[in-house]
């Protein structure tokens, strides 16, 4: 019994002592709660004048905001107008821009065909200095022609010597013409004679050259004596053609000769029936209508 009173006040004791352990920490805690509230309430007033003193700067500041304000909006409408102004001008400058554009396109056109041009005027320096040279090759050439034709020249007129020679060469010629005039007397031989009244016959003789340039064979051989008047003497009936004038002509006497490439005489007499004439006579020998040979002679 007494145990459980033992037990009984010590477990009071012990409450009691609890409970006064709970009240020392409640007042404890109280104290530290006012001195925490004293703390806190002096750190509020000073944080409100702070905010006091910042609500005041901010006041200021928000009335100098609003001033800045108003200026900005002013500043903006006045950029609003330099942008519209500035648009304005951009839309000339792109106008302007797409024309210097289009001009430099014109000019970059302008420039390739200037490229194209150097390129060509390059190609004409080229071509002018083969040009030049061409002439000056053309020059070569020409006095080299000039050469060329003044030989030629030399060797056209050796040739046309050589062609006359030839020419010559081709023809037969008479050579040695004599010519003798007799008086006949009936018992006497004939007397040579110079008087033309008594001239009643005359002779004429000539050679024919060898020619290898002539061909062989069949000639005709004209004699033509021409008088002091021109006409012909003892004339023929017929006539033959001289080839040099393609003239006709009658002829004093003719002979038909078998020509071999080797030297030939011809002897012609010419009978007179008449009396001839005193001055110079001229005796032309033909072979195939070409003149081969001339003399002359005079009787008084």
């Amino acid at each position: 019994m007494e145990n459980f009173r033992e037990k009984r006040l010590e477990k009071k004791l012990e409450t009691q002592q609890t409970v006064s352990i709970v009240v020392s920490v409640i007042l404890l805690l109280s104290l530290l709660g006012n001195v925490f509230l004293f703390v806190r309430q002096g750190r509020i007033s000073g944080e409100r004048d702070e905010l006091e003193t910042e609500l005041s700067v901010i006041t200021q500041d928000k009335r100098a905001a609003e001033a800045s304000n108003v200026q900005l909006k002013a500043d903006i409408e006045s950029l609003n107008a330099k942008i519209e102004e500035l648009g304005e001008d951009a839309a000339a400058l792109e106008i302007e821009i797409q024309a210097r554009e289009a001009r430099i396109r014109r000019l970059s056109g302008q420039v390739f065909e200037m490229d194209n041009l150097r390129a060509q005027i390059t190609e004409l320096e080229s071509f002018e200095s083969k040009y030049q040279e061409v002439v000056n090759e053309k020059e070569e050439l020409i006095a080299e022609l000039t050469r060329l034709n003044e030989k030629l020249d030399a060797e056209r007129d050796r040739y046309s010597m050589l062609e006359e020679k030839i020419e010559e060469a081709a023809f037969l010629r008479a050579y040695n013409i004599c010519v003798h005039n007799f008086r006949d007397r009936w018992i006497c031989r004939p007397v040579k004679m110079d008087v033309a009244r008594r001239v009643d016959r005359t002779t004429v003789s000539f050679e024919i050259n060898d020619n290898i340039f002539v061909d062989p064979g069949e000639k005709i051989v004209n004699m033509v004596i021409t008088g002091p008047e021109g006409n012909v003497v003892s004339p023929s009936a017929e006539t033959f053609v001289i080839e040099e004038t393609g003239d006709s002509s009658y002829f004093t006497g003719q002979r038909t000769m078998m020509y071999e490439n080797e030297p030939t005489s011809m002897f012609f007499t010419v009978d007179h029936a008449t009396n001839l004439e005193s001055g110079t006579y001229i005796v032309k020998v033909y072979i195939d209508g070409e003149e081969a040979g001339i003399a002359d002679f005079t009787l008084e």
